[in-house]
Formats: C-alpha cells, sequence, structure tokens
C-alpha cells in the first residue's frame, strides 16, 4: 500500500527508490528525486542526482502523492455507523439522524482520524466538501493541501462567504446537486467561484429522486419540496437530465467539478466534453450505495477529465484511494493500468487547481511524494502492481 513521504526540513534531500515515476508516461529505473524547502529542485536517474541528504526508500516506487477530490472528512465518525443495504434514501435519514446525535466534538475527533488515514495511504491532496464548517482547522494543520468546499443547498443564498487560501488550502464552494438547490443558489456560488477564479464541485447525476425531480418535476424530491411550500415553478424544470440542467444554467466549465455522474447518455457526456468540466469517480461508494458504476469507458472514449474521490467513511470502509483504483481496475479491465493511475494523479489535481503544484513529480512541484512497495514489481507491471501487489 502507498504511503506518503513528507520531507524532514528545509535542507536538501535526495529521495531515491527502484523506479520513479514521475507521471504516467515517465518511469525511471533507479530514480530519485532532489527536494529543497519542500520543493522538487531535481528529478531523475540517481546516478546522476546533485548534492543532498541520501534519503534510500528501497526497491519500490516514488510517485506523486495521490489525489483524493471529493470525500467528506466530517462524516469520518460515522464509520461503521450506517446500513447501505437499506436504499440510498434510507442512507441519508441514518446520516442525518446520527450525525447530529455525535455532537461536533466527536466529529471533529472523525476529523483528525480522517486526516490521518489519508495521510498514512499515500494522498497528500483532497478536495472536501463541509456543510457543518468544522474542517479547516483540522485539515489545514494536518500536513495535506487540497480545495475546502463550503457545501450549500435550498432556496436562499448565503452571505459572501470569502473564497481565498486558507494555508496549505484553498477555500471555495460547493451546490450539494441539481434537485437540492435553486438555481439562483447555484448561480451565486459559481459566479463567486468565478470571480477569483476557484473550482466549484457539484454531485450530479447521482440518484433516482434527483433524475425524477429534474426530468419530470415528480417523485419524493418534489413531494418534499412542496410538503414545505418551497416553489420550485421558476427553476427551469423538467429538463431532459441533470446534466442538460446544469448546461442550461450556465454552470458548466472546467472549474466545474461534477462528482459521481452515474446517469449520462452520450449527449450528457459530450456536452461535459465541450464544457471540458472534470468527472470525480467514486467507484466504491456508488456501489454501495446505487449499486451501479459509471460508464467509465464512455467517458474515457469522450476524452473526458476523470479523477477519483473515496467520498466518505459514512458510505465505504476505507479513505485509501488504491482500493478504488483496484475496483476501477477490476470492473473494467480494457481500461490501461497507467490511465487509472493518471486519474488518481496529474487528472484530480488539475480539477482541483493544482497542476502546477500537485500531480507530477518535476522540478517546481511539491516534495510530498508517496511510496509503494509492491510484491511483485517491473517496469512493465508497475502501475497495475501498485493496487494489486
Amino acid at each position: 500500500m502507498p504511503r506518503s513521504v513528507l520531507p524532514a526540513g528545509d535542507a536538501p534531500e535526495i529521495h531515491r527508490a527502484g523506479f520513479l515515476v514521475c507521471d504516467a508516461d515517465s518511469v525511471i529505473e533507479n530514480g530519485c528525486v532532489r527536494i529543497e524547502r519542500g520543493r522538487i529542485t531535481y528529478a531523475g536517474p540517481f546516478t546522476q542526482h546533485p548534492d543532498g541528504r541520501i534519503v534510500d526508500h528501497g526497491p519500490g516506487l516514488l510517485m506523486p502523492a495521490l489525489v483524493n477530490a471529493h470525500t467528506h472528512l466530517e462524516l469520518s465518525a460515522l464509520k461503521g455507523r450506517l446500513s447501505v443495504t437499506e436504499g440510498f434514501e434510507s442512507w441519508v435519514r441514518q446520516l442525518l439522524s446520527v450525525r447530529d446525535g455525535l455532537g461536533l466534538d466527536a466529529l471533529t475527533q472523525g476529523v483528525l482520524s480522517g486526516c490521518r488515514e489519508l495521510i498514512e495511504s499515500g494522498t497528500g491532496v483532497v478536495g472536501d466538501i463541509s456543510t457543518l464548517g468544522i474542517v479547516a482547522g483540522p485539515l489545514t494543520n494536518s500536513g495535506l493541501s487540497g480545495v475546502l468546499f463550503r457545501e450549500y443547498l435550498g432556496n436562499t443564498v448565503p452571505p459572501d462567504d470569502e473564497v481565498d487560501a486558507h494555508g496549505s488550502f484553498v477555500r471555495s464552494l460547493a451546490g450539494h446537486a441539481p434537485h437540492t438547490g435553486s438555481p439562483n443558489l447555484l448561480a451565486a456560488l459559481k459566479q463567486r467561484c468565478r470571480k477569483h477564479p476557484r473550482p466549484f464541485s457539484i454531485h450530479l447525476a447521482e440518484s433516482d429522486d434527483e433524475m425524477a425531480f429534474i426530468t419530470r418535476s415528480e417523485g419524493p424530491w418534489a413531494e418534499f419540496l412542496t410538503s414545505r411550500s418551497i416553489d420550485f415553478s421558476d427553476w427551469g424544470l423538467p429538463a431532459r437530465s441533470p446534466v442538460q440542467h446544469l448546461d442550461n444554467l450556465g454552470l458548466l466549465d472546467e472549474n466545474t467539478l461534477c462528482v459521481h455522474v452515474l446517469r449520462a447518455d452520450h449527449r450528457d457526456l459530450a456536452l461535459l466534453r465541450q464544457a471540458r468540466s472534470p468527472v470525480c469517480l467514486c467507484p466504491r461508494s456508488n456501489l454501495a450505495l446505487h449499486q451501479r458504476l459509471p460508464d467509465v469507458p464512455a467517458m474515457i472514449d469522450q476524452g473526458l477529465c476523470l479523477c477519483l474521490g473515496t467520498d466518505s467513511l459514512a458510505s465505504i470502509p476505507t479513505l485509501n484511494l488504491v482500493d478504488d483504483m483496484a475496483l476501477l481496475a477490476h470492473r473494467f479491465p480494457g481500461i490501461a493500468p497507467k490511465a487509472i493511475f493518471r486519474m488518481a494523479t496529474e487528472n484530480g489535481a488539475r480539477a482541483l487547481g493544482f497542476a502546477d503544484r500537485f500531480g507530477r513529480l518535476a522540478p517546481g512541484y511539491s516534495g510530498v511524494l508517496c511510496y509503494a512497495d509492491p510484491a511483485f514489481l517491473s517496469k512493465q507491471t508497475l502501475f497495475e502492481s501498485m493496487y494489486h501487489g
């Protein structure tokens, strides 16, 4: 299993391994990186390394830190407390009840535990979704980097939250989903993200309730809104699909991270391609909560930027992104192993706006690395070895 490698200090260090994976297309045998003041200054053959204290990690592989582009750390304390066997709606009701009953102290301790698990399994960058606003402190002191998405739903546009840098994190905004947020709310959140600019995240085309509401203006969600006297007659519905609905609202662009996308046809995928919107796959969570996976081969055929997220410990047993890589490889054996690796590194960094700092090992990039020591390793089987070893 991969583990994170954090540079010890500001003095130059040479980190060496049997293989150096600079990116999905560049692998160097007996390679190394030189890190100084947290940044890579050299990436290449060990035989040509510049000066610095040598740290030899062994025969395995050094690679970029993994990027978990979608998780909910504030739900980490719910691990093992919910049943996923009774359907998505039941799971949501359980989640809200158990979360509210735990209290903020227990939830905050869960965040800290989740951060440790991410680092121990090789993740260095996260896109974290928070509705309670309790993750900023623990995350910014964790050694991780990424985006803190504050999530909103409903009809009311919140006060203008800051969208800025916060330590090693960028603060940004997220809409919960097309069926849980009014067009006015979603447009306002997206506009604030465009202003800076910052990535905007939204769960999209995930559930049956969402499909029924968006495509027919009916179903449990329509009944719920009506029961609370919420008028959705001006939401621009029905629409052909949730993806089409977001496109109609002008919310799709290269900085809108669309999460899940379980229910999308070729027309939807073409819209996402035209908008250059990245898609975050959460395969283990999708199988647990919805018993299905996205049409990943079709997404690849469309040339979409696909990245990976674990979702939360409320639906899956670990925050180890390698487990999602392994599931994709098992369920879609036709996908090239290096393509899955790219989803977990370069593509995730790009989707979160960190393409110039993470996702590759190259001069100028972050010195936060990941080391894996699979049981069987060769240059020909290197990428699949990291999740089959």
